[in-house]
């Protein structure tokens, strides 16, 4: 993996300087978010700090991933997005993965492709996506040795991963790799051993063919 590294004890509040300033520089911007925990704090400075800064109507939102319950369930990621972003500010045009359906992701890319600017071999190319990590070295909901990571053709799946006991629905390689740009946000001594193994090319977090990552000095300096 090529990889831009940028080291902060408050690595949201960089991320969200960093997106401020990709944001002035465009008239419109194809943005694709995860969910779980590690965008809420980033959301949060967004729609506080930066707030009055964002031209929220230039942004047209995108799900990177979305576990297959209802919009308003406890594990939804787009009721975490809804809450802590989408309700703040106003002009967001944002597209939901309805994972609870049959067809669901079949469904998203062609949201995808009617919705985004189309790039090469008739890809959507995001302008950005939005990613975490997991301790085990996931990203989005491409888990280590689910199918999904065999993908080559098709830009969203259902992904069974039986780790968690649970699908999800999730953007796959080909289309994260389209992105113009990947960023990633990443927090914990607890994330440090699959850091260490992402650097190296390894994991599925480690097969993106280029990122920038925000991370705090625990990420880096327990890699050892």
């Amino acid at each position: 993996m090529d990889m831009t590294l940028e080291v902060s004890p408050e690595p949201e509040r960089m991320f969200a300087q960093a997106l401020v300033e990709f944001l002035r520089e465009r008239d419109e911007a194809h943005i694709a978010v995860s969910g779980g925990t590690s965008p809420v704090e980033l959301f949060r400075i967004l729609t506080g700090t930066y707030r009055k800064e964002i031209r929220w109507p230039r942004i047209i939102l995108f799900q990177v991933d979305e576990r297959c319950v209802p919009p308003d369930d406890v594990q939804s990621n787009w009721r975490m997005i809804s809450a802590e972003l989408l309700s703040k500010v106003n002009g967001i045009t944002a597209h939901r993965m309805e994972a609870e359906r049959p067809g669901a992701a079949e469904d998203y890319q062609s949201v995808l492709i009617r919705n985004a600017p189309i790039g090469l071999h008739g890809i959507p190319q995001l302008d950005l996506v939005l990613l975490g990590m997991g301790g085990d070295g996931h990203t989005a909901s491409l888990f280590p040795d689910t199918k999904a990571l065999e993908e080559q053709k098709r830009l969203v799946v259902l992904n069974e991963v039986p780790v968690l006991g649970a699908n999800r629905v999730t953007m796959t390689f080909p289309l994260l790799n389209a992105a113009s740009h990947r960023w990633f946000l990443v927090k914990g001594a607890d994330k440090a051993k699959a850091f260490a193994k992402v650097r190296a090319g390894k994991l599925p977090a480690g097969q993106l063919v280029s990122a920038r990552w925000f991370v705090d000095p625990e990420v880096v300096g327990a890699e050892s």
